[in-house]
């Protein structure tokens, strides 16, 4: 019984590995500032741009972000955050030896009424 066992727990393994690696992705991860004073962000939105299903994430209170199961290629993502204007960083290089670090810098919105 207890090979059998075994030989279900190294298959489930293995299968595990094999169906990672056809679908290889990379972490984008950094942190959003305020472009003025340099204070993070959080709460901001950071989204794979016209990616099927959505994929997202948001800033802790440090700013930080990560977004994780991108897959490999060209990525663009964009940065919402309430009061600032947007941001779309494209062409983002994702290969499978390094992930992408960025620190992105937000403009205030001045809106007048």
């Amino acid at each position: 019984m207890k090979p059998i066992l075994l030989n279900l727990l190294i298959l489930l393994i293995v299968s595990t590995i094999v169906a990672k690696a056809e679908n290889p992705t990379q972490v984008i991860r950094g942190t959003i500032v305020d472009e003025v004073t340099g204070y993070p962000l959080p709460g901001a939105n950071v989204i794979l741009f016209e990616s099927d299903p959505p994929v997202g994430t948001t800033t802790d209170l440090d700013g930080r972000f990560s977004l994780q199961n991108v897959p490999l290629g060209r990525q663009s993502i964009e940065i919402r955050y309430v009061g600032y204007q947007s941001k779309l960083i494209p062409n983002l290089l994702l290969t499978s030896a390094k992930e992408v670090v960025l620190e992105v810098m937000l403009t205030e919105q001045v809106m007048e009424f």
